[in-house]
């Protein structure tokens, strides 16, 4: 009998150790150690659209409407940079859809500036290179306005001037929502 109660002495410490470090193991919550944070643009736009027309001087015209919209998102470790997506819709003219990658850094918390391919794929194509800064006013935590002015070159696609290198330079104003 006594050795039966040594080894249940011996394994009382034991079982009490395996059992609190699962119970603790289960009870804990997951670690978190990157997360995204998303915000979403909804904005219209417009500006000046330029290109050679078959004539050596570029000529300027008003750029067709524009309806935005995409997201861009940062890793919470790194807020500074992040990357966009952006869907284009053109209203006006015969209208077209289009899209546009972009990589941002952010200067402060209100003002970045960002670089990308930007085009259009329907009915006709466009591609080529943007350049930009956003200025986020913003109202509250979840939100705001932004004001984004941008200059592309597109020297790509099936829609350009006597094939020549289109330029859009473009305002777009709208609003924004931290997701």
């Amino acid at each position: 009998m006594r050795l039966a109660s040594r080894s249940a002495s011996r394994l009382l410490p034991i079982s009490v150790s395996v059992s609190t470090l699962i119970g603790a193991m289960l009870m804990a919550p997951p670690a978190r150690a990157e997360g995204w944070m998303y915000e979403g643009f909804l904005g219209v736009g417009s500006g000046l659209e330029g290109g050679n027309a078959g004539t050596k001087d570029l000529s300027w015209q008003l750029a067709r409407l524009r309806l935005s919209t995409g997201v861009d998102f940062r890793s919470d470790e790194d807020p500074v940079q992040g990357f966009g997506v952006r869907g284009v819709f053109e209203l006006q003219k015969r209208g077209s859809i289009g899209a546009e990658v972009r990589y941002s850094r952010w200067i402060s918390n209100v003002f970045g500036g960002y670089v990308g391919v930007t085009g259009t794929f329907v009915p006709e194509t466009l591609v080529g290179a943007t350049v930009g800064g956003t200025l986020r006013l913003p109202f509250g935590k979840r939100g705001g306005l932004f004001l984004e002015p941008s200059f592309s070159a597109l020297p790509l696609g099936s829609d350009l001037p006597s094939s020549s290198v289109l330029f859009w330079g473009l305002l777009t104003v709208g609003v924004n929502v931290n997701l």
